[in-house]
């Protein structure tokens, strides 16, 4: 299994690319790309980023404000059904040729991201499809394998934070800081506050007089017999202090001691009105009920009364067997009256007893039912009635003479009073409405329920009974909730009086130790819990502290092996400077910090430095190239299949251009990983051209005829067209100095294209052995002559190579440069003559 590989990349419409796509051709290891500013090449190297990760990281590195990015993807010149994509022909690790294609669906916004769909072999895909090819992103920011200047100074600028995440998740650490933050989790978890049975116990050991049973309670994981022990000598000796009687079971001394709190609380302030009852689930009456009573009903309409009085009679006589197969008058068995019982007659009482057959059922199954809703209303009464708490029902004169008052509360209280007896008052109003309000409806429901029970015949409207228990039902909502309200508040005030009443009369952690014994099952289980927890939690300590230190360990040798590559990158492109990059390691002590060192020699062999930090002491060019030596160490370390730098060598910074042309791209050749070089340098590009021709290295210049077409991809393998695509492109910008420039190519690409003309003339004519390199150091004014008898095309030809000749030849010395549009017309003429007469 191989990386892969770019084989070509297609742009349109994205930021400088217009509407026309654009194509890249890659079939090497290497490639350089040439643009001067303004011409694309950014737009090229962020095309690669949006189409691997559907963003551009300069968003995120550069804007003061990310609104600044709004619209930034879409090229502004595209008409509104052009749309904007970026694919690639990839080579993927699995020996096979893909088409991978993201295409923008939105641009960013004013807050909003870009939105975009990728797709692999026309189908719809995501990174891990990419992956699947061999694609890896790496840590975001910077995920795609694009160095751009922006990009260079991230993890000198960023925050120490986001630079430890970023490095620790490049040198695959996070995995071990995962799992350790998982493991210190665990041990926070165990180690959380008591539980309900456990807070009980330690408010109870604040109790002098129990607090050295109790302690036994904390001696490892006690058994249940142990617990109830313990539980049954602290209520005695609470007992004992209060001069009571100490004998009996546990659950007679615990009443025993409830009892007292009870009493002396009692005797401070009547706690005990406060009590209430929870108010009960509600019972909805089903359909079926509803339907039953319906059933009733209808049967009811039927039947008459007078036949339902007789129904017995009826079925008494149909059983007598001369009536039962009569078919002539008979008697009347019921009174004698003479042929009286006809075969009609007897039709008729077998119809209205047939009909009381299904009228019985119902009416039986509509009483069960009435008793059933009474029930349901009757308990409405009940939960209305418990559901206010005891001090309701008692009158305001009452409540005084026993204490319970809003100024005694203050009294007891103090400054504590407002926040819970306020509260506690509203809460307490809005409970008492809604008892009324469904005890009042539940005793009408009752008294209406109740007479139909006792009497069916006053069963009329269902529909209103329907209305009746949904009324019902919405009062007994509105009490739960006034109920649950007025709980919190009712909670918080009790907890607080009896908080101080407990210290008044000397009962702290008697309600708690009540609690306690009378659940000592749930006091064992979370003991016993506790106990298991808490050895869990220190064997974690032990564990934290030794991942800790393997860690330490693991960071050492991950950062040493991650700085031991850096330092090559570096030594390669700033070969035995007295600055020099030193380490990549964590600062010591702090656990989100990483320092980025550099060594500072007085001597030519490196020796006795003084260590300082990088960012500190290095120039901006020395920044530069260790940016360029953290990349390239992240592309190595990660086995990246291709790599695309843009402007790798600063234009002011000839000092290391020859090591990175001669060592750096070697080494990454060497690797083996492909490697894309854009450069606004010209004589970079031409150099590499030169230096990597054994490479089979592809070349290509970028230039923007017309602003509203966008930038051109213009592949220049073919020497010829690579100097009339430099001259048009020079001839564009307009300045004196790129006209001067671009007639020097323009010249250049004339006398080649006479050379050619030359060699294929005499080629033709027989000789197999001419070469260009015959005519090499012969100028355009003695190649024209010779060339002109051979331009038999059009007549015109001649005379237009001779114009060329007087245009280009005199202005490339000191003389004025040609015009714009004279150069921009010359390379045009030179472009006919290469596809007349060469065929291309």
């Amino acid at each position: 299994m191989v990386a892969p590989r770019l084989r070509s990349l297609t742009v349109s419409g994205f930021r400088a690319f217009g509407r026309g796509p654009q194509t890249l051709n890659l079939p090497s290891d290497i490639a350089a790309v040439w643009g001067p500013n303004s011409k694309g090449k950014s737009s090229l190297a962020e095309a690669v980023e949006f189409l691997l990760t559907g963003r551009i990281s300069r968003r995120q590195l550069m804007a003061g404000n990310q609104e600044e990015f709004a619209d930034a993807l879409r090229n502004a010149h595209l008409d509104a059904t052009d749309a904007t994509y970026v694919a690639a022909r990839v080579l993927a690790s699995d020996g096979n040729e893909h088409d991978v294609r993201r295409t923008l669906t939105s641009d960013y916004g004013k807050r909003e991201g870009c939105q975009s769909r990728l797709e692999i072999d026309g189908r719809a895909s995501d990174a891990v499809g990419l992956a699947a090819l061999g694609i890896v992103l790496s840590q975001p920011p910077l995920e795609a394998p694009v160095l751009a200047q922006h990009t260079l100074a991230y993890l000198f600028s960023t925050a120490p934070q986001e630079r430890a995440t970023y490095f620790k998740s490049l040198l695959d650490l996070n995995d071990l800081e995962t799992f350790r933050s998982e493991l210190a989790a665990i041990e926070t978890e165990l180690r959380r506050p008591p539980t309900p049975a456990l807070a009980k116990l330690e408010t109870c050991l604040g109790v002098v007089a129990i607090q050295g049973e109790l302690r036994r309670l904390q001696l490892g994981s006690p058994d249940l017999l142990t617990v109830t022990s313990v539980l049954e000598k602290a209520a005695c000796s609470l007992l004992s202090g209060a001069g009571l009687p100490t004998e009996g079971s546990l659950v007679e001394r615990v009443e025993r001691v409830r009892s007292e709190l009870e009493r002396r609380r009692g005797s401070a302030f009547p706690i005990e009105l406060f009590a209430r009852t929870e108010p009960a689930a509600w019972q909805t009456p089903t359909r079926n009920a509803w339907d039953r009573l319906r059933a009733y009903v209808d049967e009811r309409v039927k039947v008459d009364t007078e036949v339902t009085r007789l129904v017995e009679l009826f079925e008494r006589a149909l059983q007598l067997p001369q009536v039962a197969t009569a078919e002539l008058p008979l008697d009347c068995p019921l009174c004698a009256a003479k042929s009286s019982l006809t075969p009609e007659r007897i039709a008729f009482l077998r119809e209205r007893v047939q009909q009381n057959s299904s009228f019985r059922p119902a009416e039986d199954l509509a009483r069960s039912t009435l008793q059933q809703l009474l029930a349901s209303a009757q308990s409405c009464v009940t939960t209305a009635k418990n559901a206010a708490p005891a001090l309701a029902a008692l009158k305001r004169l009452d409540r005084q003479r026993r204490g319970f008052s809003s100024a005694r509360v203050r009294e007891i209280l103090g400054d504590a009073a407002a926040p819970r007896l306020s509260p506690w008052l509203r809460g307490l109003r809005a409970l008492l409405r809604t008892v009324r309000d469904l005890r009042a409806k539940a005793e009408d429901v009752v008294r209406l329920v109740g007479a139909s029970a006792t009497d069916l015949s006053k069963l009329r409207s269902i529909d209103d009974a329907i209305a009746e228990y949904a009324e019902l039902q919405r009062r007994h909502e509105a009490l739960v909730t006034a109920s649950q309200q007025y709980e919190v508040h009712a909670r918080a005030l009790r907890s607080a009086l009896e908080a101080v009443l407990d210290a008044r009369v000397d009962t702290r952690g008697w309600q708690e130790l009540i609690a306690l014994a009378s659940d000592a099952v749930s006091l064992h289980s979370e003991l016993a819990e506790q106990a298991a927890c808490d050895s869990v939690a220190t064997e974690l300590g032990k564990a934290l502290k030794e991942i800790d230190t393997a860690k330490e360990r693991v960071l050492d040798d991950k950062f040493g092996e991650y700085s031991g590559l850096v330092k090559e990158w570096w030594e390669r492109l700033r070969p035995g400077e007295p600055a020099f990059f030193s380490m990549v390691k964590p600062r010591k002590g702090a656990k989100r910090a990483i320092d980025i060192k550099a060594e500072l020699s007085p001597h030519e062999d490196q020796s006795a430095p003084k260590m300082r930090d990088a960012i500190a002491v290095f120039s901006q060019s020395q920044l530069h190239c260790l940016g360029l030596a953290l990349f390239l160490t992240r592309a190595q370390r990660e086995k990246l299949g291709f790599i695309l730098l843009d402007d790798p060598v600063l234009s002011s910074d000839e000092d290391y251009r020859v090591h990175f042309h001669a060592d750096v791209l070697e080494a990454i050749l060497t690797i083996p990983m492909q490697v894309v070089v854009l450069t606004q340098s010209q004589a970079t590009w031409e150099e590499l051209e030169s230096r990597y021709r054994h490479a089979n290295i592809s070349q290509a210049l970028l230039r923007v005829e017309n602003v509203a077409d966008g930038c051109i991809i213009e592949a220049t393998s073919d020497g010829l067209q690579a100097k009339i695509g430099r001259a048009r492109s020079l001839a564009r910008t307009g300045h004196p100095d790129n006209l001067k420039s671009g007639a020097l190519h323009a010249r250049d690409a004339a006398e080649r294209l006479c050379k050619e003309l030359l060699v294929e003339d005499r080629r033709s004519r027989g000789d197999g052995a001419v070469e260009i390199a015959d005519y090499d150091g012969e100028t355009l004014e003695k190649l024209a002559p010779r060339v002109a008898p051979l331009l038999k095309t059009d007549p015109s030809h001649a005379g237009k190579l001779e114009a060329l000749k007087k245009l280009l030849n005199p202005r490339c010395h000191d003389n004025a440069p040609p015009s714009m549009q004279e150069l921009v017309h010359a390379c045009g003429e030179l472009e006919r003559f290469v596809k007349d007469y060469l065929g291309r």
